[in-house]
């Protein structure tokens, strides 16, 4: 169709003008530097890598823009700075780059069958056949309803758990808080700027820096729509690397940030 032959020329016009092949560690760390930029969810920032590989972008750099840009956006980076703290904002923003780049690097040695792939552009033409006027009416009922979850979920916590639990859970020996604050990822993430005022409820019950971190690096991990994403996609050897990686440097980012 018209509109995905235009989609499709962006993104190659993109490609060329941003992300060079020729270094593939730049760029790796050119692609994540774009995906901290972009406001693309999991879902979105996938089928969008997947087709910038078919104009030879190595899937190094296709794993580092999907991978820092369902972490921080601008708008994400304005939240987290005005809600809880500028420097929580710059932590997430260099924990999602130093993710997203060293994911680049190691999918570069583990998963090189996949260089030689060229994936269709299919799954693209749902997206391209919408307008930016359904785009935007999409994104914001998604957001409000996750924002009114985050919101409900921030006064439950607030009304029935005491603050010294929180204190005691989440605010004692940064090993163990950040163990637990990553288990919480599952039932309590919902999107990047929702969880944000729930982050609040509880820094303001005693959590600490380091397990909040965490929280935000390995809650989008967790999410269905992130797993099916990487599953139908991309199969279940990445989602399963990706699973890993995350996991473990949100483990070791919210330790580190603890002691800083």
């Amino acid at each position: 169709s018209i509109g995905l032959n235009v989609a499709g020329a962006r993104y190659v016009r993109t490609k060329k003008l941003l992300i060079p092949t020729s270094n593939e560690f730049l760029s790796i760390v050119i692609a994540a530097m774009v995906g901290l930029a972009s406001p693309l969810p999991t879902y979105a920032a996938v089928p969008i890598g997947l087709s910038l590989m078919t104009t030879g972008l190595p899937f190094s750099a296709v794993m580092a823009f999907i991978l820092s840009s369902p972490l921080m956006n601008p708008t994400i980076f304005f939240l987290t700075a005005t809600q809880i703290s500028l420097s929580m904002a710059i932590a997430r923003t260099v924990a999602a780059f130093l993710l997203a780049v060293a994911g680049g690097i190691l999918a570069s040695k583990v998963f090189t069958r996949l260089y030689q792939e060229q994936p269709g552009t299919i799954s693209l033409r749902k997206s391209a056949e919408r307008t930016l006027t359904q785009d935007i009416l999409a994104n914001a009922k998604y957001i409000l309803k996750y924002f009114s979850i985050a919101l409900l979920l921030s006064s439950a916590v607030r009304a029935l758990i005491p603050p010294e639990t929180i204190a005691r859970l989440l605010g004692g020996d940064g090993k163990v808080s950040t163990l637990i604050a990553i288990g919480m990822g599952v039932p309590f993430y919902t999107c990047g700027g929702s969880a944000i005022p729930f982050m609040e409820t509880l820094m303001e019950m005693g959590m600490q820096k380091g397990p909040m971190l965490a929280f935000f690096i390995a809650g989008p991990a967790t999410k269905l729509e992130t797993l099916y994403a990487y599953r139908s996609q991309l199969g279940i050897k990445v989602l399963a690397f990706y699973l890993a990686l995350t996991l473990v440097f949100s483990y070791v980012a919210g330790v580190v940030y603890s002691f800083l």
